[in-house]
């Protein structure tokens, strides 16, 4: 046991002794450390783009390229894991030889800004990344707003670059509702979706470090952000473009396969079926289309109340579109006795929503097609329960 004791103590001593070496050869000067931004993708998760750190050690010819975006497809349980935000995603590096050629596959365009720091700031941002490399460190559990690829980066600028400011006299001043949906308004439906699911918790006016939650607002802020001391420069000093690509433009398709246009045809259907309430020939259309509606709206509330209570997704929080999109609508299109009595709470609901929708007053933003959908169900339980 001695023995193997005193073994583990020569190769420690050893180890020190080789470290010790190193750092008298290394030399700050050789070191560039910059932050990579890439253009967003077509893929949902890369529809707001993405930011890497990218340090380059001209003395021993390596450029590495350190991504806090990856996650493992084949982790057991992936999508359980990913539905209720408990999915791990990891810090990965590679070389940039490496790293280019996908983004240059999917034409998505990459700018490069070297950061101004001293070897100092340097040195603390090498350990920092080192420490964040070891086993135990490089996984991290995803959060869309607070901690993501790019929260990543800018606090390891903020945390080892001392002296900086951050000034929100420039800071955008929008909720994170507003910033994601400048990255979604060429989805219709997925921005229609995304308003669905997210809560108030996302219409919470940003600070200007908050916003670089977003990849392209991080690279905004390398150019405002700078040393307390006015006799040093900006943090950022130097912007190049690696990769360019001329901007997509969306489908015609796109622009007609929205929810506007279809939200607007059932608006109209269920018009004509108040019109006609009184047409015994149309009781069947009515039914299905009542059963149909209040079975959607039945899931749509499950799936917000699964995603407020039961998932550490902090955006799904407080969710208020619970107000029109009830579970009661099953409950309502189930009962006979109590339809009346249902459909009193759901028009009342209805109602508020439709009012914020149009004119908001509650603390979190409905999308313009929910006045369509409130109006689609005060319609219903009026045609239903109301009509004499």
């Amino acid at each position: 046991m001695r023995r193997v004791i005193h073994f583990y103590v020569v190769l420690l001593l050893c180890c020190l002794f080789c470290l010790s070496a190193k750092a008298q050869e290394f030399n700050p000067d050789d070191i560039m450390v910059s932050v990579l931004t890439c253009d967003p993708g077509d893929e949902i998760y890369s529809m707001y783009g993405h930011n890497a750190l990218r340090i380059i050690d001209r003395k021993s010819e390596t450029d590495i390229v350190y991504n806090w975006g990856t996650f493992n497809f084949d982790e057991p349980g992936f999508l359980i894991k990913f539905m209720r935000g408990k999915l791990n995603y990891n810090l990965n590096a590679e070389h940039i030889q490496d790293f280019l050629p996908q983004y240059n596959y999917f034409k998505r365009g990459v700018i490069e800004q070297r950061l101004f720091l001293d070897s100092l700031q340097k040195i603390k941002i090498l350990q920092a990344v080192a420490t964040n490399m070891l086993p135990e460190n490089r996984g991290y559990k995803y959060d869309f707003f607070m901690d993501n690829c790019a929260t990543r980066i800018r606090d390891i600028i903020m945390n080892n670059v001392s002296n900086l400011n951050w000034p929100d006299s420039v800071a955008s001043r929008k909720t994170f509702r507003q910033i994601i949906k400048e990255y979604q308004k060429e989805r219709p439906w997925t921005d229609f979706g995304i308003d669905l699911i997210i809560g108030a918790r996302a219409d919470r006016q940003t600070t200007k470090a908050e916003e670089t939650f977003i990849p392209d607002y991080l690279s905004r802020s390398l150019d405002h952000i700078h040393y307390k001391d006015v006799r040093l420069s900006r943090i950022g000093f130097s912007e190049t473009t690696i990769l360019k690509f001329p901007e997509r433009t969306p489908s015609s398709f796109s622009k007609l396969w929205n929810p506007y246009i279809i939200i607007g045809l059932l608006l109209f259907w269920e018009i004509w079926l108040f019109v006609k309430r009184k047409d015994a020939s149309y009781d069947r259309k009515r039914r299905i289309t009542d059963r149909i509606w209040s079975i959607l709206l039945f899931i749509v509330s499950i799936i917000m109340i699964v995603m407020w209570f039961w998932t550490d997704h902090v955006p799904t929080k407080d969710n208020w579109n619970l107000l029109w999109a009830s579970p009661l609508w099953l409950a309502w299109w189930l009962s006979k006795k109590q339809a009346k009595t249902f459909g009193i709470v759901l028009i009342l609901g209805l109602t508020i929503s439709l009012l914020n929708a149009c004119y908001p007053f509650l603390p979190q933003y409905f999308h313009p097609c929910v006045a369509m959908l409130c109006t689609i169900g005060i319609l219903k339980i009026w045609r239903r329960n109301f009509n004499d």
